[in-house]
């Protein structure tokens, strides 16, 4: 099956590219990608990380509105979301989000508490998006285990005085999203605002509960899809003095909640989640000469993640939550030292706070810890076609919790990349490095049945080498291959325990044995002025090392594979965007049977394959969008059902039907 799904998809592909030969333009220059993954502006074509570029065309072709949308285009990448009985995090070569470190412009969102953050980031004034496979620890910090998310945001159009847009979307299941964006520059000053607002209604159906100590029975609304609201806004104000000193101060606020009733949930009644993101950023960066940058920032960020509890009943309700807190500075200086050699150094110090509004003590219910780092990179360059770029960061964790007995921690990350040029059409890209985790303050303080702390955890720690091979045949046209292996060391997990007679005691956090995680990725992409085509396969290995056993990890995706296919009419500005992407099966524990001691079975899923398509057309100089969709255009098609005989539906708890939208956007 896996065979026939490729074949289909890489023969569609070939047909565009074959076809579009005819309409190449030879002199048509093709656009150069920035990117910074280095924390160095650079060429993507000149890196030497292996990076996967999300254009803000592609995304705004695909019709996502979230950046976990826009995500599920990345090879490696895979989201799902929460949907009724399940709720599958962002996975990246095979890693959850726990070990990604998510940007915004470079600089850190995620606490350590808010791993979904990327659920609620609207893509509204994206420019682009940078997904950097392998420990980025040397260069990023604690988290960049299998990765870095960096969101790149559109840069301001200083030469018009008022710029911004709005957009409205209705979909047939009476969900919609709307938002808008505006900036006014008056001088060397630019003040920003922005806000989006997205509402998926969810589906519900009444059903009956019988409570088997009282034997009453209450009736409630059981939701078959959740019902799901997200809204942000936030503001900028800048000031750019001759491009010399650039200084800025953004926040923004967010909340999330979701109506997602399960009698699995509890025995009683139900959850209703909840979350709420503040953020608050000030940056600066002086030019003191050409070639010569010191720039900095300092952050706060606040999240907070919790439910609200309803019995069945009416009878009560009440709130219960957690609250993260960081605030993280950093200061760092880029210079040309030569022709051939530029330097990047800088400092890091992080706080964190985490809160517990469940606890019974001040002891139990505050904990707080400080982090600091150096870091440096030199980039050289040899003869025009080889690029070595070696790194490191030294980390230490501070004590400054005087509740709770904690220790110095010492991390020392290097990192080594190499870029060769064969070449103008093939280049070999290498480059291997570690990386580090610290225990979350969750993790070792947590007082809660899904997983109780656990002060002594050790970090977790990483050994990662990359190897790609990009080629360049022609214009218009790049492919690629790659492949990556990743040990973990000291993986912290919630590990299920059992009483003597056999019935479930709870979890606990622990160092559980080791991972080793290894896969490869092929890449093939065209565009020119008419056409603009990808094609992606990704390969994963992953597995446990227990007492030198190799265990299987559930819920890994083995092979993916995704696809695009853009045509655009140029004369009547209309672009047409088929998407798709295909999860193979993958293990899932079963639930578990707390009274009979039965322990967790695990099951296989059905594959998972989604089909989307969408036609913008834009009027009125381009500044009109009018666009038209259909998600789910196969309605839940799957090629394999789940060992139980489940279609993609029954195993996800997917939108059941085909969604149609339209939607509006005007940009001044």
């Amino acid at each position: 099956m896996l065979k026939k799904i490729t074949a289909i998809l890489f023969l569609l592909s070939l047909t565009c590219f074959m076809f579009s030969q005819e309409n190449q333009k030879e002199d048509e220059e093709e656009d150069v990608i920035t990117v910074n993954a280095s924390k160095i502006d650079e060429d993507i074509s000149k890196t030497t990380e292996n990076i996967h570029v999300i254009t803000g065309e592609m995304i705004e072709q695909s019709g996502a509105h979230t950046l976990n949308e826009a995500l599920n285009s990345i090879p490696g990448l895979s989201y799902i979301g929460k949907t009724v009985g399940n709720s599958e995090p962002l996975q990246m070569n095979g890693f959850t989000d726990e070990y990604v470190k998510i940007l915004i412009d470079g600089v850190p969102v995620s606490t350590g508490g808010s791993s979904s953050i990327y659920s609620y980031i609207s893509v509204e004034n994206i420019d682009h998006i940078e997904v950097i496979e392998g420990s980025s620890s040397a260069i990023w910090g604690s988290d960049a285990i299998a990765g870095v998310i960096n969101i790149i945001t559109k840069k301001n159009e200083k030469e018009k005085n008022f710029t911004g847009s709005i957009e409205g979307e209705g979909r047939t299941d009476l969900s919609y999203f709307t938002s808008g964006n505006m900036t006014v520059n008056i001088g060397e000053v630019s003040l920003e605002g922005k806000g989006n607002y997205d509402y998926k209604k969810g589906s519900c159906e009444e059903a009956t509960f019988t409570n088997q100590i009282s034997g009453k029975t209450y009736t409630y609304d059981n939701y078959t899809i959740p019902e799901e609201s997200n809204w942000m806004a936030g503001g900028k104000v800048s000031w750019n003095h001759d491009d010399v000193l650039k200084l800025s101060f953004s926040s923004d606020y967010s909340e999330g909640s979701s109506k997602d009733i399960s009698s699995t949930q509890h025995d009683d009644g139900y959850y209703q989640p909840f979350s709420k993101t503040l953020n608050g950023l000030f940056k600066g960066e002086w030019n003191i000469m050409e070639g010569q940058l010191l720039s900095g920032y300092f952050s706060g960020r606040r999240y907070e993640s919790g439910s609200h509890n309803q019995n069945f009943s009416g009878t009560w309700e009440e709130e219960s939550s957690e609250v993260f807190t960081d605030f993280e500075g950093e200061l760092m200086y880029t210079g040309d030292i030569s022709e051939r050699q530029q330097l990047m150094a800088g400092i890091n110090s992080q706080h964190s706070n985490y809160i517990d509004n469940a606890a019974t003590s001040e002891a139990e219910a505050s904990f707080k810890t400080m982090n600091t780092s150096l870091f440096a990179q030199n980039s050289i360059s040899i003869f025009d076609t080889l690029l070595l770029v070696p790194g490191f960061r030294s980390f230490l964790s501070i004590p400054i919790d005087e509740n709770h007995d904690e220790e110095f921690v010492f991390n020392f990350s290097p990192k080594l990349s190499a870029r060769y040029e064969i070449n103008d059409k093939w280049a070999i890209k290498l480059s291997g490095g570690s990386g580090f985790k610290m225990p979350t303050l969750t993790q070792k303080y947590n007082d809660h049945y899904k997983g109780k702390g656990n002060p002594d955890l050790k970090p977790e720690t990483s050994y990662s080498v990359n190897l790609n091979a990009d080629w360049k045949p022609f214009k218009g046209f790049s492919a690629g291959a790659g492949t990556y292996f990743t040990y973990l060391h000291n993986m912290i997990d919630a590990i299920d325990w059992y009483e003597e007679d056999g019935s479930w005691g709870g979890r606990n956090y622990e160092n559980y044995g080791n991972v080793i995680s290894t896969g490869a990725n092929l890449k093939a992409e065209y565009k020119n002025d008419r056409w603009n085509a990808y094609l992606t396969y990704t390969y994963l290995f992953m597995r446990q090392i227990v007492d030198g056993d190799f265990k299987e990890i559930v819920e890994k995706i083995p092979h993916q594979i995704k696809g695009s296919l853009t045509y655009s009419i140029k004369k009547t500005k209309t672009d047409l965007n088929l998407n798709a992407f295909w999860y193979a099966p993958r293990k899932r524990n079963t639930t578990y049977d707390y009274t009979g001691g039965a322990g967790s079975g695990s099951t296989v899923t059905s594959d998972y394959f989604m089909v989307n398509l969408r036609a913008d057309q834009k009027l009125f100089k381009e500044h009109l969008n009018l666009y038209a969709g259909v998600r789910n255009l196969l309605n839940s098609f799957s090629f394999v059902k789940s060992d139980a005989g489940q279609t993609m539906q029954e195993s996800f708890g997917t939108v059941e039907g085909i969604t149609l939208y339209v939607g509006m956007k005007y940009t001044w």
